[in-house]
């Protein structure tokens, strides 16, 4: 299997490097969408970590969500999420993540993500395993009664979605211990990965916001699915994606809306 190390050092740097040129600056608010905002921050880093890119590997795409969210993902092509969870950073909730990835042939090689209020850097590159701090981390695999499953957020603009959400919630919420909805998709599966949460559930198909974490996730012994597919196997045109580190989680899960 080909290495990716040099890619993963490479863009460890970048986004640390990027973070702390930035992460001082007075953060002013710009309405993004409804319900939905970005900051300076969010489009400095992402520009920095664009321009390194290019630099280094002049030939790869770059699919950024600030700045190129439109570029189709063909061949080698890099994933840049500036701040994962722009909401919870602009209101002072510590809880978000800078976060990229690498694509080759379709799918995720390389997942990074740095969350800046834990000094913690979770990495992967594929068939290497998933650290935490150059700390290689599992999963944890506990039954149902004592599994704690995270949600993202809600998706304002189709309620269908929504709706899904809460009937899977409501479904778990006497099966497994705790649910959480931390507001970033990084710290979800950062969390999955490191074994301190056991699932979770999005709906999504921004790559820059899921393909680190899956990547992650998949590198530490999780599964990931999808609602949307016959035999439930995730791929990345599905709008729902779900991560478990246990069969029988998952399985709880399909059960809710079957």
């Amino acid at each position: 299997m080909k290495s990716y190390k040099n890619e993963l050092n490479f863009i460890k740097k970048a986004m640390l490097d990027g973070y702390n040129k930035y992460c001082d600056i007075k953060i002013t608010l710009i309405d993004k969408a409804d319900y939905d905002i970005v900051t300076e921050l969010d489009y400095n880093i992402e520009k920095y970590i664009s321009a390194e890119i290019l630099k280094v590997f002049p030939e790869d795409r770059i699919l950024g969500e600030e700045h190129s969210a439109g570029v189709d993902v063909v061949g080698r092509t890099w994933t840049i999420d500036p701040i994962d969870g722009t909401n919870n950073m602009a209101n002072g909730i510590p809880l978000f993540g800078v976060q990229c990835s690498l694509f080759d042939d379709g799918k995720p090689v390389v997942g990074a993500i740095y969350l800046p209020f834990a000094n913690e850097f979770y990495s992967a590159s594929i068939g290497e395993g998933a650290y935490l701090n150059d700390k290689q981390i599992y999963v944890a695999k506990p039954d149902l009664k004592h599994a704690v499953v995270s949600f993202g957020d809600y998706p304002h603009t189709r309620p269908n979605e929504s709706a899904i959400q809460l009937k899977i919630m409501a479904h778990l919420s006497d099966k497994v211990a705790r649910i959480r909805m931390f507001g970033a998709a990084s710290i979800d599966y950062a969390y999955v990965a490191a074994g301190r949460t056991h699932g979770v559930i999005l709906y999504t198909k921004n790559k820059w916001d899921i393909a680190p974490g899956i990547l992650l996730c998949l590198e530490a012994g999780a599964k990931a699915y999808s609602l949307d597919t016959k035999d439930g196997e995730y791929n990345f045109d599905s709008p729902s994606v779900i991560v478990t580190s246990t069969e029988e989680l998952y399985q709880c899960i399909k059960s809710s809306v079957m």
